[in-house]
C-alpha cells in the first residue's frame, strides 16, 4: 500500500512539534540543577525515539518491486548498469549497457556491452512490466546521456569494447519499432558525461573526452542540430567532472553537481561535491549548494543518476559513498572487490533539489545502486538496474511516487 508525499510531509511536521514540545516540558520540569543529569538522558531517549520514527516515516513510502526485465540478448536477464533509458508515450525503453555477464571482475570477467532497445507498456495498477524488443542501437553501448525531446529519445556517446564514442542518435517509436535519426556527431568522442535538455537545448557536460577526464561543455540545439551542430559553452568551474549529474534548474538553466577528477602522477583524485549552474543568456557559470541529506550530512552525487520532475524539482537517486569511492581511487586496496554490498555503503537516499535547496523524500536500500537508469511517468519514478557493488549488477526495477 502507497502512502503518499503529503501524508508523509505532515507525518515529519507532527515529528517535529512533538519534539519542541517535548523539549519546552522539559525546560519546565527539569529547571533545577539537581536535575540536569536526568534532563539529558530524557533528552536523548527522545531524540533516539523520534529519530526511529523520522526514519520508519520515511520507510513508510512503499517501493514497489516490478516484475519482468528484458531476456533477448545472452546475459542481459543479469542486469545491466550505465544503459540508455527513456519514457514515450507511456512505454518505458531501455537500451544498451554492460555487466559482467559470464563471472564477476573480481575473478576476471570480462565486460559486456549490449545494443539492443526494449520497450515496455506502463500501467499504474500494475507490477508487470511485458517486454519486446524494438530495434537496435547503430552499436553496443553504455555509460553515454539518453534524454527525452519532443516524443523522442536521445541517445549520445559512450563506449563499449573498442573505445569512446562519437555518435549522436534521435529514436522515434513507431507502429512497427523505432525510426533512427543520425544526429550530429559529438565533435570529440565521449563517455561518463552527463546529459540534459534545457528548452530545446542539448547539453553534455563533463566525463572523459578523448579518454581525458574534463569539465569542457558542449550544447545541440535540437531545433536547427543539422544547420548549426555542436557548440563548445565555457567549462564547468573547478575540477574535471567524472561521472556527474546534471538536469534543469529553475529559470531555464542547466544544473551539474558532482564528479570526480581522477588522480594523476602530480595529484590526487578530487570529488566535486557541489553543483553550479549555467546561464545561456550571458554564458556564465554560478555556483549551486552541495547535496545534503536529512540530517545535513553532504551526499557526494557520482555514480547517480537525475531527472526533473514537474513541480517537484531535481530527484536524484543513488550513487558511490564519498569516503569508500575517493580512497579507493587514489589507492585500491587489497581484495577490494571481494566485500559485501553493504560494505560499499551505495547511496540509499533519494534526493530533491528545488528552489535553491535540498531536501531528503525518502530513503530506502533498493535504491542504494551506482549506475542506476531513472525515467519518470505520471506521477512514478522508475529506477532500472545498475550495480549493487563494484563489477555485480542487477535486473531489479523499482518505482516509488514522487507527486
Amino acid at each position: 500500500m502507497f502512502l503518499c508525499f503529503p501524508v508523509f510531509k505532515l507525518t515529519l511536521r507532527s515529528i517535529q512539534l512533538k519534539f519542541t514540545t517535548i523539549l519546552q516540558l522539559y525546560n519546565k520540569i527539569f529547571s533545577n540543577k539537581g536535575y540536569i543529569k536526568a534532563k539529558r538522558l530524557m533528552m536523548s531517549v527522545a531524540f533516539i525515539v523520534l529519530f526511529t520514527t523520522y526514519t520508519m516515516a520515511q520507510n513508510s513510502i512503499s517501493i514497489q518491486h516490478m516484475i519482468g526485465f528484458p531476456t533477448e540478448e545472452r546475459g542481459f536477464d543479469k542486469g545491466v548498469s550505465a544503459c540508455f533509458c527513456g519514457v514515450i508515450n507511456g512505454y518505458l525503453y531501455i537500451a544498451g549497457g554492460c555487466n559482467f555477464p559470464e563471472k564477476p571482475v573480481a575473478e576476471g570477467g570480462k565486460k559486456r556491452f549490449y545494443k539492443a532497445i526494449y520497450a515496455a507498456g506502463l500501467n499504474a495498477n500494475s507490477d508487470r512490466l511485458q517486454w519486446k524488443t524494438v530495434g537496435q542501437m547503430p552499436q553496443p553501448a553504455a555509460y553515454g546521456v539518453s534524454v527525452t525531446y519532443d516524443n523522442s529519445l536521445i541517445f549520445v556517446g559512450g563506449n563499449n569494447e573498442t573505445g569512446s564514442l562519437t555518435t549522436a542518435i534521435r529514436l522515434r517509436p513507431t507502429a512497427t519499432g523505432m525510426q533512427q535519426e543520425a544526429l550530429p556527431n559529438l565533435p570529440q568522442a565521449l563517455d561518463n558525461m552527463a546529459g540534459t535538455v534545457v528548452g530545446d537545448i542539448l547539453y553534455v557536460v563533463g566525463g572523459n573526452c578523448e579518454g581525458i577526464a574534463t569539465q569542457k561543455v558542449w550544447s545541440l540545439n535540437l531545433k536547427i542540430a543539422a544547420k548549426e551542430g555542436w557548440k563548445v559553452l565555457p567549462s564547468i568551474p573547478g575540477i574535471a567532472r567524472v561521472q556527474p549529474i546534471a538536469a534543469p534548474v529553475e529559470g531555464g538553466l542547466l544544473g551539474v553537481w558532482g564528479g570526480f577528477a581522477p588522480k594523476t602522477d602530480n595529484k590526487p583524485a578530487q570529488l566535486a561535491m557541489n553543483g553550479a549552474s549555467y546561464n545561456a543568456g550571458c554564458g556564465t557559470w554560478t555556483i549551486l549548494p552541495v547535496p545534503t541529506d536529512a540530517v545535513g550530512e553532504e551526499v557526494f552525487t557520482g555514480g547517480a543518476t537525475a531527472i526533473a520532475v514537474p513541480k517537484k524539482g531535481v530527484v536524484v537517486v543513488g550513487g558511490v559513498n564519498k569516503d569508500v569511492f575517493l580512497a579507493a581511487i587514489n589507492k585500491l586496496p587489497e581484495g577490494y572487490l571481494l566485500h559485501e554490498p553493504e560494505w560499499y555503503r551505495f547511496n540509499s537516499r533519494v534526493l530533491c533539489y528545488c528552489d535553491g535547496a535540498w531536501t531528503q523524500l525518502l530513503q530506502h536500500p533498493s535504491v542504494a545502486r551506482a549506475g542506476c537508469a531513472l525515467a519518470y511517468w505520471d506521477g512514478w519514478m522508475y529506477v532500472v538496474g545498475g550495480e549493487l557493488k563494484p563489477g555485480i549488477r542487477t535486473p531489479e526495477i523499482v518505482r516509488f511516487r514522487v507527486d
